[in-house]
């Protein structure tokens, strides 16, 4: 029986749509939470116990990002979800000061606070970076592959080369 892979993101323009639009080419569900307002791809809501959940997630991931969550709480909390149904976390963005930009820092951060695996490809730099306990190291492979159930996310900024990384990604763990 074939593997069953599920993709857990955010469903927002970029990164997250490309990661679903690209993983149904391979036969990957994309399961795109949402809260109250739906994301632009969003088709799972979230209950109010998750969104409790992530809440507190968040609230702990900002005592390492030291931002102002409150006015985004209905998008960082569902960001748990990616995190919590994931085995692993496959990114795209940019790392500053060992701490990822924008919204794809919240997720990041809440899944290096659950010990889960977080590989992140920084459109800047041109590179797979891996996190293990809490440092960003090049990831030495040309792209990493990806879990049963990963979470596909990343920034809003999607370039090119992102959209390469991702393709090479979907292209290295279902075309071996």
């Amino acid at each position: 029986m074939d593997k069953i892979y599920t993709n857990h993101s955010g469903g927002a323009v970029g990164s997250d749509s490309f990661w679903g639009e690209i993983g149904k080419k391979y036969g990957v569900v994309s399961k795109h939470y949402y809260h109250g307002k739906k994301t632009y791809n969003g088709n799972v809501e979230i209950t109010e116990e998750e969104f409790n959940e992530g809440k507190e997630h968040v609230l702990k991931a900002n005592k390492t990002l030291h931002r102002k969550p409150d006015k985004y709480m209905d998008l960082l909390a569902r960001n748990y979800c990616q995190v919590k149904y994931s085995d692993a976390i496959f990114a795209i963005g940019h790392i500053s000061k060992g701490i990822v930009d924008g919204g794809t820092g919240w997720a990041v951060q809440m899944a290096i606070d659950e010990g889960k695996t977080v590989y992140l490809f920084d459109q800047e730099r041109n590179q797979w970076f891996l996190n293990e306990n809490n440092e960003w190291s090049y990831y030495m492979e040309d792209c990493p592959v990806l879990t049963e159930n990963f979470a596909g996310i990343g920034t809003r900024e999607l370039k090119e080369n992102g959209k390469k990384a991702i393709i090479d990604t979907y292209k290295k763990t279902f075309e071996k």
